[in-house]
């Protein structure tokens, strides 16, 4: 059901470290791990737009950013991020959300990185131009004769002018999300050693963010808590708890967690 919300921030911070080329939306998109085109069938709230909505931000803190998305039930699917000096025209992101089958696909605005000047060499044809004049005098018979005449002469060559040029490199990017189909509403991390020593047990997920309007928002399942069990089934790890929701589809449960170190019990009506 829901995305494993660690993969999903792993495989969008290892696809920024790629360095790309103008048609980079395309040509360094990275995928989800296990999104799969029937994955992303199977799980989605309905078919693909044939055009995605789309919204912008800034480059920055990829939890901070992805987070709001999954509290409105946005899950990444993939993502596209690459450097490049040439212009990148937004059309392009907004075409490969079409192609994967994206609801939705937030585009960074480019952010510079670096700017390179160098010389380029334009070579023109020039000619010059020259004028002579002069004059003889010739002797005979009759006396002294003078002569006047003129001449032209073009002269043809090239002349090599440098024209300084500026590249500027810029980071683009973009990420691809689909609309889930909510069955629980929770993304849920696994226990880290600390939390650990301190409950004195592996057994447990802690829930990272809640979506909105979903059955674990309407029961008040709150982020931080940690689930350790659901219809007294035992919660081990993300792979156990998304299987224990997943054989429950449309069902009501009772989920047992810890808030702030007390044992509360909650009811939730699962989504099909």
């Amino acid at each position: 059901m829901e995305r494993k919300f660690i993969q999903i921030l792993m495989a969008i911070a290892i696809s920024l470290t790629v360095a790309g080329c103008a048609n980079g939306y395309k040509d360094f998109y990275t995928a989800v791990p296990q999104a799969t085109p029937e994955a992303i069938a199977a799980s989605r709230i309905s078919p693909a737009p044939v055009t995605p909505m789309v919204e912008r931000s800034q480059f920055g803190d990829l939890e901070q950013i992805l987070l709001p998305y999954l509290k409105r039930g946005y899950v990444a699917i993939g993502s596209s991020m690459f450097n490049s000096g040439e212009s990148v025209s937004e059309t392009a992101a907004i075409d490969q959300g079409s192609a994967v089958g994206a609801d939705l696909v937030l585009i960074f605005t480019p952010r510079l990185t670096s700017s390179v000047t160098s010389s380029v060499p334009i070579t023109t044809p020039t000619t010059n131009t020259s004028y002579t004049t002069g004059s003889a005098t010739a002797y005979g018979p009759g006396g002294p004769v003078s002569a006047y005449g003129n001449a032209l002469t073009t002269t043809y060559g090239s002349k090599t002018t440098y024209i300084p040029v500026t590249v500027n490199h810029s980071d683009y990017g973009a990420i691809y999300f689909v609309k889930l189909r909510i069955q629980f509403g929770a993304f849920v991390r696994n226990l880290n050693d600390d939390e650990r020593q301190a409950l004195q047990t592996n057994q447990g997920v802690v829930v990272l963010t809640i979506v909105d309007d979903s059955p674990a928002y309407l029961a008040d399942v709150l982020p931080g808590d940690i689930i350790v069990s659901i219809d007294g089934e035992r919660i081990s790890n993300q792979e156990g708890f998304t299987r224990a929701v997943d054989s429950r589809k449309g069902r009501l449960v009772k989920v047992a967690l810890l808030r702030q170190g007390r044992s509360i019990e909650k009811n939730v009506q699962l989504g099909i």
